[in-house]
Formats: C-alpha cells, structure tokens, sequence
C-alpha cells in the first residue's frame, strides 16, 4: 500500500528514534509535549495521516513504536475530541510509556515521564470538573501507581542514576489524586508513602521535594496525624521561595489549620502579608478568646471554602475542646488576683461556657464531661470535685501549652 508522506510525522519519528538511540531524555521531553498551543498547531499537520504506525515501523523497539504512534495519534485528534475521549487517548500514551520505562535502564526516560505524569493529572481534573464522573480520577491513579512501582522497583545502587530519582514527583501527584476525591483506594496512597525516606535527600531537586511534603502534610492533615501534617507542610513552607507567592500561600492554608490545632496560631503580621483570606483572622481571633459560637459560625459561613480545602471537618472537631480550655483560661484569668483563683465553681464554668457556645441549654453533667475530657487529656491541669462541684487547678501551670501535650481529641470521644 502506498503511503501518503507526512513531512512532520516523519521528521517526528526520526527525532524519536534518534532520541532513544542515544538516551538523550531531555531532548526527547522537548520533542513528547503536551502544552495545549504546541499541540494545536502540531495536530494541524498531522490531519492527513490516518495510520502512524506506518511511520513507526522504522523504530527497533516494538513498544517505543507504539508509545510514538500513540502519542501522535492524541496530538493529531485533541484539539477536535471531548474531554473524556482526549483523557482516555492520554491514558492510552501513559500505558504505553510505564511499558517503555519498564525495559529501560537508568534514569534518562524522567524527564519524558514528567509531562505525561502531569498531564494525567491535569486531564483528569478536567474530566471531573466537566462529568463529575470520579471514575477518571480512579483511571489516572491505576496509571500513576503502576508507573510508581516501575520506579521504586530500581535497584540500581547510585540513586540519581536510578528511575527513583522520579518517586517523588509521581508520588506526590498521586497524593494529589486520592486528596481531590475519595476515587483512589487507600493502596494507592500507601504506595505513595513508600516514597517518605527520600523527601529530604539533596539527590532529589528542590521542587520534587517540596512538592511531595506539600501533599504528604495534606495527607497527613486529612487522616487527623496532625503533627505529622505540620513537620511536612512547615518543611514544604520554608523550603517554597518567596517569589513563589501563590504556591507559599496555598501551602499556608494547611498550615495553619496544623497549627492551631496544635495551639499555635498566625499573626496578623503573616495573614496580611500572605493576603490571606479573611476568616483566618476571623477564625484566630475567636478561638484565642474562646468563643465558640462564633468560631463555628465564621467556619460555616465559609463552608464551600474549607470543604474544597478539605479542611472543615477538621476544624469543626479538633477545635472545640481547645475553644473550651480557652474559655476556661479567661474564666481563671479574671480572678487571678484573688486568694481562691485556683478553685472555680462549676456555676461560673457552666456560665462561661454557656456564653462561649451561646447554648444556655447546657447542664452541669455536659459541663462536666467537658471538664473530664479537658483534664484527661492534660490541656489543664487540676482536679475535679463533683460533690463540692469545684475545679481545684494545679498551682504550677494549670493550663499547659497545648503543643506540650499528645493529640488533642474530640468531646465527644471522651
């Protein structure tokens, strides 16, 4: 049959070759691209070719072949496909590509593997923005997975001439995935996990790092491991720079989260000077008064917000008992001068956390449980007297800091 020559299609087949012939990684991510106005104007000259395989069969290797045709055969039909049927032909490139990066030594394929990596992801998103249909999250996930497995499965000794040397980039956006919808099954996060005894090793570029601790604090944030959230997501912080304002914005939004759980809250200083969203502010300064009412109303008045940062649950159940002592702690601190300072009657604590919640329907048995739960978990220091209905706290720092302390828990654990 005879074929009908393609200029373009035939220069990019010989490029490719030539590519592999000599493992030049670099040259080839420059030639295997996925910005939108490169493969339009790269589609428009491939329109008259309907079988690349035609092309192709010069290449030795069988499975490069296939991955070339592919990746043509998406450039060619992107620009005038759906969002669904343009994922699914990039899906078919990246199977293609883990086949190739699977028989192939060293770690000169990473920097080809990264553009498809992040245009999975990238597609993926957009299909579910557009569908809603979570199953394309599920799809690009297998494919990051079984790419990771290729990647951690290198033994070579010398890790920056080993494919491991892309575990973090993949890793993290795989994090990504399972965070954006609950699609990805747990392995895959744990496969991505696997990735952790990397994180601070200089083999690896700034960027892979700081963008894997960026989503493994997010991780960790999400499962409650809160200190674990905050040792990465503060790494991630200090590492992003300072040009990167966006980038050190979006990680601050965790962060702080982390943080106040833990009893370390932000300073005006920092939210203005990161112009971050209002009820930040809103929400420190209630939760260092201790008013609860109004730290949950300024939360739900921003639901949609901490929901799409997966944050709100979070903050809705890890925050009211420190709310409590935080309450408690201005209860103590207006009799501070007086001899009986240290003894609170159950009366006034009940009045003060009644206000704190602005539910006047609260008895002294709720009250108590909280009181129980407060010093349990040792945020205050003391002991309780039912009888008496007195709250005797220690002489030597009744109210700890919280981040001296484990894991606070909820109420209603307790």
């Amino acid at each position: 049959m005879e074929l009908d020559y393609n200029s373009v299609a035939s220069a990019f087949v010989n490029s490719a070759q030539e590519g592999l012939m000599f493992a030049n990684g670099q040259a080839l991510a420059k030639l295997f691209v996925f910005n939108e106005n490169t493969v339009s104007i790269l589609s428009s000259k491939l329109q008259d070719v309907n079988d690349f395989d035609q092309y192709t069969i010069i290449m030795d290797n069988a499975v490069y072949a296939q991955f070339t045709a592919a990746y043509l055969k998406y450039v060619r039909d992107r620009p005038s496909v759906s969002e669904e049927e343009g994922h699914r032909l990039l899906c078919r490139v990246a199977e293609l590509f883990n086949a190739v990066i699977t028989n192939m030594q060293g770690a000169w394929l990473i920097p080809v593997m990264r553009p498809i990596a992040l245009a999975l992801c990238s597609s993926a998103q957009e299909v579910h923005r557009v569908t809603h249909d979570a199953t394309v999250y599920a799809q690009s996930a297998s494919l990051l997975l079984r790419m990771l497995i290729v990647l951690l499965s290198d033994t070579t000794s010398s890790l920056d001439s080993s494919k491991r040397l892309g575990a973090l980039f993949v890793a993290g956006l795989l994090l990504r995935i399972s965070l954006r919808t609950n699609a990805a099954p747990g392995a895959y996060a744990s496969k991505a996990l696997e990735a952790r005894g990397f994180w601070d090793s200089s083999v690896f570029s700034k960027r892979d790092r700081t963008s894997y601790t960026y989503w493994l604090g997010r991780y960790y944030l999400v499962c409650y491991y809160v200190d674990l959230a905050r040792v990465y997501l503060e790494h991630a912080f200090n590492s992003c720079p300072e040009w990167h304002y966006h980038n050190k914005r979006a990680i601050l939004r965790h962060l702080i989260v982390a943080n106040m759980i833990r009893g370390w809250l932000p300073s005006n200083r920092l939210l203005e000077k990161y112009e971050m969203e209002p009820v930040y502010k809103h929400l420190t300064y209630h939760f260092r008064k201790g008013n609860l009412a109004r730290f949950q109303q300024a939360l739900m008045d921003n639901i949609d917000f901490f929901r799409s940062q997966g944050n709100y649950l979070i903050l809705l159940e890890r925050t009211e008992i420190l709310i409590f002592r935080n309450a408690l702690v201005r209860l103590y601190r207006i009799n501070a001068d007086s001899d009986r300072a240290y003894i609170l009657p159950y009366n006034d604590i009940l009045v003060a956390f009644q206000l704190s919640s602005r539910n006047p329907g609260m008895d002294n048995f709720e009250m108590e449980s909280i009181l129980t739960s407060l010093v349990a978990q040792r945020i205050v220091r003391g002991y309780l007297f039912h009888h008496q209905k007195l709250l005797n706290l220690s002489r030597k720092q009744p109210f700890p800091p919280i981040s001296s302390v484990g894991t606070i828990n909820t109420t209603n654990s307790q």
